[in-house]
């Protein structure tokens, strides 16, 4: 079951990787995610409030996606992104830097 959910609905994880430095921002925006979401949608909050789960996420990762596309650095943070969420190795690329069996 877990693996068809993951093939129906692979969108619903927002890429991210931890960037050195962090935020410098002294406060926080709890409202960040609704507004790319609205910014893409062209939904007002209301209309993002009354969305199921699920397509407000699939909402969100396609905005951050086509958000980070736009720009080199964005798509170099969706490749580093890529990377930190893999949990299984790459056994090919492994062998063919360090060698062995």
């Amino acid at each position: 079951m877990g693996e068809r959910r993951k093939r129906i609905r692979p969108k619903l994880n927002v890429p991210y990787y931890p960037e050195n430095g962090g935020s410098k921002a002294r406060f926080e925006n709890s409202s960040s995610d609704v507004k790319i979401v609205a910014d893409y949608t062209g939904y007002n909050f209301g209309e993002i409030g009354e969305l199921e789960i699920f397509d407000y996420w699939g909402y969100l990762h396609d905005a951050v996606v086509w958000n980070c596309e736009l720009s080199k650095a964005g798509r170099e943070y969706l490749e580093n992104a890529y990377f930190y969420q893999q949990t299984k190795p790459d056994r090919k690329a492994l062998k063919e830097k360090f060698g062995g069996k």
